[in-house]
């Protein structure tokens, strides 16, 4: 044996791993309570008939975002298509898109409280955003405008 030492002595690894679950811990804390996530209501598409009693049939809106604008289509058939509403710039005009379904909403009275938006591959996140909260809120935020929104892609083959 040397006077140098060289035995053999275990690594004391505790204080190293109360540091690092101290660390998780402010982690999980800062993540749950500091973070707040929002959430926008997203309703699935509803397929087939329920056989309501009702005879009255509901009209519902379509808004598309198309290349050159908005394109709202009432009812889901060509012929219920409303004037484009074209783009100012690159950006979509989100205040004339209120404006023309609170219009669209005050004239057809068996109106659905759900809008489908309908979002191709080029549109980002921030304007699918903006689009629905343009189609939430008529621009007086405690007065909505459409309860639901249903998301749908755009299919191109």
């Amino acid at each position: 044996m040397s006077a140098g030492g060289g035995g053999t002595e275990d690594l004391n690894l505790v204080p190293y791993l109360d540091i690092m679950v101290n660390l998780i811990m402010f982690m999980i804390v800062v993540t749950a309570y500091i973070v707040e996530l929002k959430e926008a209501p997203v309703l699935p598409p509803a397929y087939g008939g329920g056989g309501g009693a009702s005879n009255e049939q509901k009209a519902y809106l379509t808004v598309a975002m198309a290349e050159k604008g908005y394109v709202i289509i009432a009812g889901g058939t060509a012929e219920g298509t409303e004037a484009p509403i074209m783009k100012k710039g690159n950006q979509y005009d989100t205040k004339a898109l209120t404006a023309k379904l609170k219009e669209l909403k005050a004239a057809l009275p068996n109106l659905t409280e759900t809008i489908v938006i309908t979002a191709g591959s080029t549109e980002n996140y921030a304007e699918v955003m903006a689009t629905m909260d343009a189609v939430r809120f008529d621009g007086v935020a405690t007065k909505p405008l459409f309860t639901g929104v249903t998301l749908a892609s755009v299919v191109q083959q």
